[in-house]
C-alpha cells in the first residue's frame, strides 16, 4: 500500500513540473484535441466505411487514410508569447 502511494505521488510530482517546464518554454498542451480528432476520426470512418461496402478491403486500403492519431498535437507552441 505504500508503494502505490508513493507511486501516485511521484506520478503526480512529475506531471506537475512538466506542465510548468512546458509553460516555461513556451508550449501548453491541447486540451481539446481528443474532442477535435473524435469528429475528424468519425468523419474519416463514415466515408472508408461506404469506400468498404463499394470496393471491398482492397479499395478501403488504397483510399481510406485513417491517421486519427498525430502525437504531435498533443504540445502545441503557446500563442501568448
Amino acid at each position: 500500500m505504500f508503494q502505490l502511494l508513493r507511486l501516485a505521488i511521484w506520478i503526480a510530482g512529475i506531471a506537475t513540473l512538466t506542465m510548468f517546464g512546458l509553460r516555461y518554454f513556451g508550449y501548453e498542451p491541447n486540451w481539446q484535441y481528443w474532442n477535435q480528432q473524435k469528429t475528424l476520426c468519425t468523419e474519416t470512418f463514415t466515408a472508408c466505411r461506404s469506400t468498404v461496402i463499394r470496393k471491398g478491403l482492397e479499395g478501403a486500403q488504397k483510399e481510406c487514410q485513417l491517421n486519427c492519431f498525430d502525437p504531435r498535437m498533443f504540445v502545441l507552441k503557446s500563442s501568448s508569447k
